[in-house]
């Protein structure tokens, strides 16, 4: 895999920071939308183990921390959000799918965790 290239950081961070945005603004309705039937299945595990390597390669080459700035933004954000542990769980993968979703060979990992909000968030 090749990383996410660190012009596309700034951007990636901005769509990331949007989805959970819009994850704040769902109704309890819409967030029973939400798939949860991935969560948990060997297709989803393998899926967050090849986005956190990646996750952590660019936070590894980001100088500035921007990228640990976020992951540190994105837990207080989700912890806010008050969701049970498995919805925290699908935002927060989701959301660094988001962020390495430029990188060379994650497309299907990054569908697999963004894919359970495609229904209820668009965009990005």
């Amino acid at each position: 895999m090749t990383g996410t290239q660190p012009q596309a950081i700034d951007r990636n961070i901005e769509a990331a920071s949007r989805f959970l945005d819009r994850v704040t603004s769902l109704t309890p309705a819409d967030r029973e939308l939400i798939s949860k039937e991935s969560f948990g299945s060997s297709a989803h595990t393998s899926a967050i183990m090849m986005v956190a390597d990646e996750v952590t390669s660019l936070k590894n080459k980001d100088k500035q921390g921007r990228v640990s700035a976020f992951l540190v933004d994105l837990e207080k954000r989700v912890e806010g959000m008050s969701l049970p542990t498995e919805m925290g769980d699908l935002v927060k993968s989701a959301a660094r799918a988001i962020l390495v979703r430029d990188a060379s060979g994650l497309e299907r990992a990054s569908h697999q965790l963004i894919s359970p909000f495609e229904q209820v968030i668009r965009g990005d």
